[in-house]
Order: C-alpha cells, then structure tokens, then sequence
C-alpha cells in the first residue's frame, strides 16, 4: 500500500514537472524577441482574420516551437474547425488565390489568400480547404469581410489559419491587432483572443 501510494506522488509530481517545464519553455522561448520592433496595437491597422465576436485559440505565435522562425519569424497560427469563416485582417487588393489542393504534410502544397494593402504590404492566408477562396484575384475587399475557408491544407499537423504580413520580398514584418486588448496586441502561443473585426459594408 506504501509502495502504491509513493509511486502515485512521484506519478503526479513528474506530472506537475513536465507541465511546470512546458510552461517555461513556452514562455521563455517563444514570443515577441523584441517588443520595441512592434507597433503600438492602438494604432494599428489590423484586426484579428475571423468574425467579430469570435474567439479562437492561438496554437502558435511568433518565434515559435514548430516554426515561425528566420524569414517568417512574425506569423500566426490560429485553431480553426475546417470551413470556418476567414476575414480580411485589412484592407487591401486580393493579388494570389491558390485552392486546389488537398491534403496536408511536410511537403505538401498549400491554398493561399494574399492581399496587397495600400502601403505595399501583403497579407496571407494559409491553410485553407479546397475550393475555398471567396474573393478573386484583383478584388478590393474591406477589413473584415469574408475571404476564405480555413482548411488542414499544406504543411499543416491540425486544422488552424495561418496569417502573416509581409514586405514585397517575402519577408514578414511585426505587427500589433488593435482589437487584442492585452499582450500589447501581439497574440501569445495557447493563449484566447476574441475577434472584433466587423465588416461594415
């Protein structure tokens, strides 16, 4: 009985171990490097890339454990259920739809969204389902309206919307959501955040 009873407290303090060692990992050695790259969230231009109201988990954020690092260090990855609306983080001109590809893997291809925005920046969307692009190349969508549905396509290990913004050459830049009130606008890997981007037709 003693020996059950030892091995159940060393069971559930490895436990509370590896949680608290995750935990730190996650805090320690993911996240915004440098916090004076970022924008200040009250200015910024971008809303989260799902309907108002909504909230949604964020698997992981920048400087992340997966990915998200060099070249696409300032990305997003946001849980999302596959056909779930996707919404245009900004304003801006619709320059790449990609959608017919199915299936996900480490070198699978992957359904994209771009959006160029009026200061020469571009927006991606990634990830989503097959045939699920609701805008066409060269169309002006507002901030919040419905572009696409997320899918599980690409190098992709759950169903989730990746978004990121970048400089002509491919290379993303930091930014802050005005609609995050906490984390100065800049979401955190396992962390929720409430969307309110309205489309106002």
């Amino acid at each position: 009985m003693q020996l059950m009873s030892l091995c159940s407290r060393r069971l559930v303090w490895g436990t509370l171990l590896s949680a608290a060692t995750l935990v730190l990992s996650v805090s320690c050695l993911t996240g915004p490097r440098d916090l004076s790259k970022y924008p200040e969230a009250k200015n910024s231009p971008y809303k989260l890339p799902w309907k108002d109201g909504e909230t949604r988990f964020c698997v992981q954020g920048n400087w992340g454990i997966v990915s998200h690092r060099d070249h696409g260090e300032f990305s997003y990855d946001f849980f999302m259920p596959v056909n779930s609306i996707v919404t245009a983080a900004r304003a801006g001109v619709v320059t790449r739809v990609v959608q017919k590809h199915t299936g996900n893997g480490t070198n699978k291809p992957n359904n994209k969204v771009v959006i160029r925005h009026a200061d020469g920046t571009f927006g991606s969307y990634l990830h989503l389902v097959k045939g699920g692009s609701l805008v066409k190349v060269g169309q002006t969508v507002r901030q919040g309206e419905a572009i696409a549905r997320s899918g599980n396509v690409g190098r992709s290990m759950l169903p989730h919307l990746h978004f990121h913004v970048s400089k002509k050459g491919g290379e993303t830049i930091p930014i802050a959501f005005v609609d995050v009130t906490e984390d100065r606008g800049i979401p955190r890997m396992f962390k929720f955040y409430k969307s309110g981007n309205r489309f106002s037709p």
